[in-house]
């Protein structure tokens, strides 16, 4: 399940935010993505999860383009952006059972609270 990137170029109206950016990963690999504000950081992460295109270049999933490769690629795909996600208008309990159910291992709110509790945080539940 190898991730190639293939000449990536990204702009934003006239201005160049990146061009030819060029690595593969392979299952366990890790990338640093590190820039500016600005540099393109967060729009190469969308492109290689499929949620933007690049201006030039591709991404290949498994040696295929993963517009190609779409439904198997999307369901192999978990991307978390850097805005918190736990939602403020929902009690802890909730925010685990929402969690476990996104990441496809339901809990029931015992569940929750008792993982809570686990942590130490059994009085934030309600």
């Amino acid at each position: 399940m190898a991730l190639h990137a293939y000449q990536l170029a990204c702009t934003r109206g006239e201005r160049q935010l990146f061009c030819d950016i060029n690595f593969e990963l392979e299952p366990g690999d890790a990338m640093r993505v590190a820039g500016a504000n600005g540099s393109g950081k967060t729009s190469l992460l969308r492109m290689l999860c499929g949620l933007a295109y690049p201006a030039a270049g591709e991404v290949r999933w498994n040696g295929r383009n993963i517009r190609a490769a779409r439904e198997e690629f999307g369901a192999n795909l978990i991307y978390l952006g850097h805005a918190n996600g736990v939602k403020d208008d929902l009690l802890a309990w909730e925010n685990v059972v929402v969690a476990a159910t996104l990441a496809g291992h339901p809990v029931t709110r015992g569940q929750a609270c008792q993982a809570l509790g686990k942590l130490g945080l059994a009085r934030a539940a309600n």
